[in-house]
């Protein structure tokens, strides 16, 4: 009996180990055959999810091997649609689309030269399979938990992957819905010839649904064998007694029992010598043989054919259908998209407010009234209206950009597992963000203009100035988020660089140059208002402006350098944020 998976005493250490810490796993060994269903069965802190890590490549064993279709993982990892992976995660589905829709833009995203009609085809019959066929067009926030879990498993299935992993897809579930989930498994496993299901889960019902169990015990194999003889090895009455039992003894006294007796049980249960390690299984066989087996073959099974997995669709075609989902999943989130239009009236609104008594003196201004009475205060005026834009566009940045990745973080780590790329992620979110930004950074410029705040000099550059700020801003807030594990901290992170700006903004008047010239690369406010107000420098309000604000001013041209280098360096802060899993 050939195997299409094997595990050859694979070893895990804990990620940050301490001076006497166990190893998460200890010298696993056991094989899978093709067209098998095999429960992982272990209490929390076993090692079954740090397995499934193992086998899907998401972390690095310690030592061992782990061999898929006859390659070591190492030296040729497994292809992403080869693979098909259902985290622990419920969260990880998008709410605002309908099942078809989640099912169809996943699909997109992960496989390339389907025409529109076979989509179609794929996830009609994926639906009929998991049972989804009448709830296809609710949408994924009105899903009872049964049925997310059926989703999430569709989702994995959509490239036809031989090799399937679940991570405690029964969990939480009444008696009636886990049995009918088990049963499913067994479905996903017939429904492609020689596909492999591996489930790893606390619960002990269903156990006669696996081909064979395997019960891991503080990151040691106790068994491995068909569920019905559980009860038997382990010398008790029902298997609901299985855990307590497993407590009486150490790990080590278990894995050590279970390897004296392990081959009797496979020759009595007919599974051959698929649990013992690679070495063991050699030396029953020639030289010849020996390197056979270890040599790479294009089946593992003869008369199955495992054809090539489906090719990934490329880095444009991934980057543009996010771009077009996310701009359809804001346009049905009715509390974002009214958020965004309240921004785009308050914002200006706001700013008038503030300088609403001193407008009169920009209409003096315009009427050519030069006298110093009418210039002073026409300067601060331009100066306050501004400072007011830029902070104002930042606030708007935070609101719109430090969420935008850690919420949507388990849904970026499902779709990474399925082969999308971390820089198309990035490169559509900027894509919804950048426009945003644009928009709200135009009609701040120009409702606060026709509602009297005529500024003189260059207004276009103080527009692109003023864009370009919150396009900067945007993109450290978006690094930020990419950086945090939620929301919540995204958004403190961002207010606290916010807060920063404001204060280091104006704190620029009062330090001595060299200082200064320090501070201010790290500072957007500075180059989003001194940028701007030096716009003005062809105007009588340059002069009097200078007087009380004793600051050096950017250049446009230098301010927008600067502006576009923190843009970069914000996407620097998200790529590198994206890469680490979390």
């Amino acid at each position: 009996m050939d195997a299409m998976l094997e595990v050859l005493n694979l070893s895990h250490l804990p990620a940050k180990p301490k001076t006497s810490a166990d190893p998460v796993l200890d010298a696993i060994s056991l094989a899978v055959p093709n067209g098998h269903l095999l429960g992982v069965i272990g209490a929390s802190g076993s090692g079954k999810s740090t397995l499934l890590h193992l086998i899907s490549g998401l972390e690095s064993p310690t030592a061992g091997e782990i061999r898929f279709q006859g390659h070591d993982t190492a030296l040729k990892p497994i292809h992403p649609n080869s693979l098909g992976l259902v985290t622990e995660h419920d969260e990880g589905l998008i709410s605002e689309l309908t099942v078809r829709e989640s099912l169809m833009s996943a699909l997109i995203l992960r496989v390339a030269g389907l025409s529109n009609e076979a989509r179609v085809d794929k996830v009609s019959h994926l639906l009929v399979g998991m049972g989804l066929e009448t709830v296809a067009s609710q949408r994924v926030s009105s899903l009872a938990l049964p049925q997310r879990r059926r989703l999430k498993l569709a989702l994995a299935l959509l490239s036809d992957a031989p090799l399937v992993l679940c991570d405690e897809f029964t969990a939480g579930l009444d008696v009636k819905s886990e049995q009918e989930l088990a049963g499913l498994l067994k479905y996903v496993v017939a429904d492609l010839p020689g596909r492999i299901v591996v489930h790893a889960s606390q619960s002990l019902a269903n156990l006669s649904t696996y081909d064979s169990v395997l019960i891991l015990h503080e990151g040691r194999v106790c068994f491995h064998g068909p569920g019905r003889a559980v009860a038997h090895y382990f010398s008790i009455t029902n298997v609901e007694e299985l855990y307590p039992r497993l407590a009486k003894r150490p790990a080590e006294r278990w894995g050590e029992s279970w390897s004296r007796h392990r081959d009797q049980y496979y020759e009595a249960f007919k599974l051959g010598d698929l649990g013992k390690p690679f070495e063991e299984r050699a030396e029953n066989e020639s030289g010849e043989e020996a390197e056979e087996k270890r040599a790479p073959k294009e089946s593992a099974t003869p008369g199955i054919e495992y054809p090539p997995p489906s090719p990934l669709p490329t880095l444009l075609a991934q980057t543009g259908h996010l771009i077009r989902r996310r701009w359809t999943l804001w346009r049905r989130n009715q509390r974002e998209w009214l958020e965004h239009l309240a921004l785009f009236l308050v914002c200006p609104m706001t700013a008038m407010l503030l300088v609403a008594p001193n407008t009169g003196y920009l209409s003096e201004l315009q009427s050519q009234n030069l006298s110093p009475e009418a210039i002073a205060p026409a300067a601060y005026t331009c100066t306050m209206i501004v400072f007011l834009q830029v902070l104002l566009l930042m606030i708007v940045s935070v609101r719109v950009a430090a969420p935008e990745i850690a919420r949507d973080r388990l849904v970026f780590e499902r779709e990474r597992n399925a082969g999308l790329r971390g820089v198309a992620y990035l490169a559509a979110k900027l894509g919804f963000l950048i426009p945003l930004m644009i928009a709200h950074g135009m009609a701040l410029a120009l409702l606060v203009d026709v509602m009297g705040g005529h500024l003189p000099g260059l207004g276009v550059g103080r527009i692109v100035l003023l864009v370009l700020t919150g396009v900067a801003f945007s993109s450290l807030c978006l690094g930020i988020s990419a950086m945090c594990r939620s929301v919540d901290r995204a958004q403190s992170h961002a207010w606290k660089l916010w807060a920063a700006n404001v204060i280091l903004a104006g704190a620029l008047l009062g330090f001595p140059r060299p200082l200064g010239m320090l501070i201010q690369p790290f500072v957007t406010a500075y180059y989003g208002w001194s940028g701007s107000v030096d716009t003005l420098s062809s105007s009588v309000v340059f002069e009097p402006l200078k007087l009380f604000v004793r600051t050096w001013f950017a250049t446009p041209g230098s301010a927008m350098i600067w502006l576009l280098l923190q843009s970069l360096v914000g996407v620097l802060l998200a790529g590198w944020g994206l890469k680490k899993r979390r």
